[in-house]
Parts: structure tokens; C-alpha cells; sequence
């Protein structure tokens, strides 16, 4: 295939409207192999005063026009595919969406430890709040009545009984629904998700089909001790988004011209994250973080099985009110090294949802912004951390699992000034353990890539192996019980086939060891002191293909949990040490 054949036939265009901005992503075939080449970045015109999401869409495909020369529009202000003025390109675009408020869903089921916990898993993987929830435990048919009269959901989504398992209880949950959407306006009544007993859709469609919009999905549980959750998921997806075109204007002609697709960005994000897990051996995992202004996405995969858990109204814009409600300010205030005072402090994190678009105007706005996006993920992987698979590695109880990747994304990590900031951001709120390589998403493509990945996967291999994404370097973190300034790592790099001399790691430092940018070493690693590196207490052993990163090799020995002096003076000169530690240690 030629360079001209390829801008002809295999471009790809990819949308991602969030609640502030829409991102447009354009790739091509350069030199034989699928390539980013650029993006644009508009506000997403949700709410007043512009009110219709094309009109973000538009401004940001402008800028690529501007940078490509490509024609993506007509003389008539109508989309098309264009090339230079040419007739239509037949590239394919694909598109994401996050930006509407989440779902407000019932959940009901049979019993909270089988169909219902379930549905939960369901539910925490997209975006929705969870309203009320109602078991056979809950044998009062007027609670449910009051519950969907009162909370008025989108969408209520009913599990429970395996496949030739219970029947009658279920029936007469959906008489009780019944009763509960026949009280209500057919405007507004919600949609129904029934993912329980798939011999009883006949019957569930006799009983609610005339009164509602109703849907079915494979059983979740279609056995005790059997959970499938992927056909569910791929259903309450589309839900979502017909649900949020009623009430968002243009979002149902964006999704129209999108021929290779629309789906929900964590969805997308989640099926990037699983497909590089992939190259990873179990049990060690991959970590994918996507910090936005109102979500923020937690993905984790292990060996292709894949965790996915969004936390609504939890973010650095709209979001903010849940960290202000759930977090004391002392956990905030204690990642500034300079002094702010709390009444500024408030003012900034209060002032920040009002305007989500507005940047930081000076360091200490910045300071704080970043302090809020450490609390902000760190809060995010606690909550997450209970969904994750059991038989994983975990160095220390209560700490994160393994994970050989972590990649990151959202633009206040992803486009942080400076990569140190970046770096320590993730390292701050994920306190990763064992050995991690950490890549940060510095396009915020990943969600394009896993939307495009059914129409071209190749596009999603080679894009994902080209420079695109930032390798800001591996990280050895060291878990167990030391004094402070013992020796605890000793470190021997081997390159080329020549050993190194061995670097001693004292306990409470960050420091970075120089490995090449791209260039692969082998390194071995001895803790000491019965220290874990994800190998066992004590044990010791090869890492091999250590490739360099921004910052080399980064070893963070400061303890997990990272726990930060009491008196503000320490702390603050302790932030400042760490942060030199690695301010130069770029290679």
C-alpha cells in the first residue's frame, strides 16, 4: 500500500466528547504503518451557552483541518470525510462520549450476594449512580413503588435467577415494577434492563413490554457460581447512550456519523487497557487511569480479565464536590510544598467546578490543582481496590496489586508542565509496589485507540508501539519494615553484556539510576532486610529488557503507605527533596 493509497483508504478519525472538552484524534498510514498525527481541542458545548455538541466537534476537527490540510467539512458547513477539496475519503471515524450526567439507576435482584453483587460489578462499570436497590430480602412492594415514583431513574436494571432457576419471585418483582411505571407519565417512565433468568424474557415482556421502553441482555448470572457480565455490558452501553442523545442536542448526529461506531469512553478505555494486559504474564497486571473533569476511570486488567470501575462526579472539575465531601482538606494540603492558607485553599478547589476549562494562573493555583489530582485517583484506586481479583500478587495487604504497566491519562497529568510533575502525581496517588513501568498517555488517545480497535485493530497494535505514548521510566518500590536510612535495594545493571557497579537504596529515598531513553538493560535486584519487591520477602532476581524511560530507572524506597511528616515545615522541605531528587534525572 502507498502513502497516497493509505490517506485514502485507512484514516481513522476518532471524537471524545467529555463534559468540558471534545478531543478529535486523526491517524494515517505514514511509512507503511498506522501513526497519530494530530488533534484538536474544543469545548464541548454541553449546556448554555452553546447547548449542542457539534458545535465542540466542529471546532476541534478545524484544528486538524488547520494542521493536516484534510477537508472534513462541506461549503454547506455539512461533515463529510474530505480530502484537500476531494470528493469523500472513505476513512472511518469512530467516537466516544463521557460528558452527560450519569445514569440514575434502580437496581433489583433476587439475593445481594448472588444477582445483585453482580449487578453492582455492572453498574460500577459504567457511568450511573445507583439510586436504590431492592433484594428479595426487601419483601415490601410499596418501598419499590415509592423508590421509582420518587427518584424518577433512567433506567432500572433487574437481575436475579439463574438460567431454569427462580421464576416466581422474579415474576412478581416485575408485578411490583408494574404497579410502580403504571403510576407514572409514559414520559416518564424508565427504560428496563433485564439480565436475569433468559427463560422468563417471554414472560417479563408480557408484563412490562406495553409499559416501558424494555431491553434484554444474557443472564449475569446464568449459574451460581458462573458471572458474565460482557453481553450485559455491551447492552446497558448502548442504553446509555440513546438515553443521553434524548437529552443532549447533537450527540445522536455525532454517533450517526461515526461508521465505525460510538460507545462510551470508559468502555473504550477499559478495552485498551485489557488488550495490552495481554502481553503481560499473569499474575501481574496492567493499570490504566483516565482522570477527567467529572469521571474518573479505573482499569485494570490481568491476563486479558479485565476490572472496570468509573466513579461518577469524581474528578478535577464537577467533580471536585465529591472529593470536598469525602476527603478532609488536610489530605489535600499536605502534597504543597509551599504554604497556602486554607481559606485559599478552598477558594481555589470551590471556584475550580464553576469554571472546569479555566487553567491554573500561577504556581500556586497549579500546586493545588495537582494536590487535588493526587487525592483525587488516590481516592478512586481505594475504591476499586476491593473489585480486584483476589489471586494477584500483593506485596503488602491493603496496597495495590502488581502491576507491570500503569499508564496514565487526563490532561492535568498528561499535560502537566513539566514530566517530573507528571511522574510524581502518579507515584504519589497510586503508590505503585513491586516493579512498574510508568507510561503516560500524553495525547489522551487511549480511549480512541480501544474505540477504534474492533473497526482496525492493526491501527490500535501499531499505534500503541509508536512514540505517542511517553515512557516516563520503571519504578522499583520496595515494601516491608526498615529504618530510616538503612540500606535496603542493591541494584546492578548490566548493559550491553557489562555489569555495573552496584547502587546502594537507602530507606525514604527517590532517586533515579541512568538507563538511555528506549535503550533495554537487564537489572538484578537484592532487597534487603526482608524487604519485597514482588518476588517474596527477601528474594531477589533478574529483571530483564528494562527499557529506559524519561527518567531511567526510578527507585521510590519511601514506604507504602507513604506517609508524610505532621509538622509543615518537614513536609514541605521533604516534598521539595523528592522533587529535586528527580528534576534532573532526565535522559
Amino acid at each position: 500500500m502507498t502513502e497516497s493509497q493509505s490517506s485514502k483508504n485507512s484514516s481513522l478519525l476518532a471524537l471524545d466528547i467529555g463534559s468540558v472538552n471534545t478531543k478529535a484524534h486523526y491517524f494515517g498510514v505514514v511509512d507503511g504503518k498506522y501513526r497519530f498525527l494530530a488533534s484538536g481541542e474544543a469545548l464541548s458545548g454541553i449546556g448554555v451557552p452553546a447547548g449542542d455538541l457539534r458545535l465542540g466537534a466542529t471546532d476541534a476537527l478545524k484544528q486538524i483541518e488547520e494542521i493536516t490540510g484534510h477537508s472534513f467539512f462541506y461549503e454547506d458547513g455539512s461533515f463529510s470525510f474530505g480530502d484537500n477539496g476531494e470528493e469523500i475519503e472513505s476513512g472511518t471515524m469512530v467516537s466516544t462520549f463521557s460528558g452527560g450526567p450519569p445514569l440514575k439507576v434502580i437496581a433489583l435482584g433476587l439475593l445481594d450476594s448472588v444477582s445483585l453483587e453482580s449487578a453492582s460489578k455492572l453498574l460500577k462499570s459504567n457511568y450511573c449512580q445507583v439510586a436504590a436497590q431492592f433484594s428479595l430480602n426487601e419483601r415490601s412492594p410499596e418501598k419499590l413503588v415509592d423508590a421509582v415514583s420518587q427518584e424518577r431513574p433512567d433506567l432500572i436494571l433487574m437481575a436475579g435467577g439463574t438460567n431454569d432457576g427462580a421464576s416466581r419471585s422474579v415474576l412478581r418483582m416485575a408485578n411490583y415494577l408494574a404497579i410502580a411505571l403504571e403510576l407514572l407519565p409514559r414520559e416518564k417512565r424508565a427504560q428496563i434492563l433485564f439480565v436475569g433468568n433468559e427463560n422468563l424474557q417471554t414472560e417479563i415482556e408480557n408484563l412490562l413490554g406495553s409499559l416501558c421502553d424494555l431491553h434484554f441482555a444474557a443472564n449475569i448470572r446464568p449459574q451460581l457460581d458462573e458471572e458474565l457480565l460482557g453481553p450485559a455490558s455491551e447492552k446497558f452501553a448502548n442504553i446509555y447512550l440513546k438515553i443521553q442523545s434524548r437529552k443532549l442536542n447533537g450527540l445522536e448526529q455525532i454517533q450517526a456519523l461515526s461508521d465505525g461506531g460510538s460507545q462510551p469512553t470508559a468502555r473504550a478505555f477499559g478495552r485498551a487497557i485489557r488488550f495490552l494486559s495481554h502481553v503481560i504474564d499473569y499474575p501481574k497486571g496492567m493499570l490504566g487511569i483516565d482522570l477527567g473533569a467529572s469521571n474518573t476511570i479505573i482499569a485494570a486488567a490481568f491476563g486479558g480479565q479485565l476490572s472496570l470501575q468509573v466513579h461518577p462526579n469524581l474528578g478535577l472539575g464537577a467533580g471536585l464536590s465529591t472529593l470536598l465531601a469525602e476527603s478532609a482538606l488536610p489530605k489535600i494540603s499536605r502534597w504543597l510544598s509551599q504554604r497556602v492558607g486554607d481559606v485559599d485553599l478552598l477558594d481555589s478547589l470551590y471556584n475550580k467546578p464553576l469554571s472546569p476549562q479555566s487553567l491554573p494562573v500561577n504556581e500556586q493555583d497549579l500546586a493545588i490543582e495537582q494536590a487535588a489530582a493526587r487525592e483525587v485517583v488516590h481516592l478512586a484506586m481505594a475504591r476499586s481496590l476491593p473489585a480486584l481479583p483476589k489471586d494477584v500478587i500483593y506485596p503488602l495487604g491493603g496496597s495495590p496489586p502488581w502491576f507491570d504497566r500503569i499508564l496514565v491519562s487526563g490532561n492535568t497529568i498528561s499535560k502537566a508542565p513539566r514530566a517530573i510533575q507528571s511522574l510524581l502525581m502518579v507515584l504519589d496517588a497510586v503508590q505503585p509496589v513491586g516493579i512498574a513501568t510508568i507510561i503516560l498517555d500524553q495525547n489522551n488517545l487511549t480511549s480512541a485507540i480501544g474505540a477504534s480497535a474492533e473497526v482496525n485493530p492493526l491501527l490500535a497494535v501499531q499505534v500503541l508501539e509508536s512514540t505517542a505514548f511517553i515512557n516516563l521510566g520503571t519504578v522499583i518500590s520496595p515494601v516491608g519494615s526498615a529504618s530510616a536510612g538503612s540500606v535496603v535495594l542493591r541494584i546492578q545493571i548490566v548493559r550491553d553484556g557489562e555489569k555495573q557497579d552496584i547502587v546502594e537504596v537507602e530507606q525514604g529515598k527517590l532517586q533515579s539510576i541512568p538507563i538511555a531513553m528506549n535503550s533495554a538493560v537487564d537489572v538484578y535486584v537484592q532487597p534487603m532486610q526482608n524487604m519485597n519487591v514482588g518476588l517474596g520477602p527477601g528474594r531477589g532476581g533478574w529483571v530483564r529488557r528494562v527499557v529506559g524511560g524519561k527518567f531511567g530507572l526510578i527507585v521510590d524506597t519511601r514506604g507504602r503507605p507513604l506517609i508524610l511528616p505532621e509538622e509543615d515545615k518537614a513536609r514541605r522541605e521533604l516534598l521539595d527533596q523528592w522533587r529535586h531528587s528527580l528534576s534532573e534525572a532526565q535522559y
